[in-house]
């Protein structure tokens, strides 16, 4: 169990990573359609807004299968059932507020 220091889940590289590609996906579309700096600012705070919210609920106690990436993998797709998660007030809250400041940025733009 990940209380009594067995496996512990990488939320933080999780929420990381998904911020990387949020960034990177943002780049790529400014790149590629030329959009004004406010969609690009909305679409940005839009994907960091979600990240935010699905980081902010960290499951305890969840461990991965031992064997097998198949497995691994299967094992990572199925919905994992009572499963008490910790909870990132700090994280939910910026989640919101990216979400809030994009629909701001979006309506001064039309």
């Amino acid at each position: 169990m990940q209380f009594q220091g067995g496996y512990k889940y990488p939320h933080s590289f999780i929420c990381i990573l998904l911020t990387l590609l949020a960034g990177i996906i943002t780049l790529v579309l400014l790149y590629y359609k030329n959009p004004s700096l406010c969609q690009v600012l909305t679409l940005f705070l839009n994907l960091e807004g979600t990240v935010l919210l699905a980081s902010a609920f960290t499951p305890v106690g969840l461990t991965p299968p031992e064997r097998g990436v198949i497995k691994k993998i299967s094992w990572f797709l199925k919905q994992q059932g009572g499963v008490p998660v910790l909870y990132n007030q700090l994280m939910f809250y910026g989640g919101l507020f990216c979400l809030f400041m994009a629909n701001i940025i979006s309506v001064g733009e039309r």
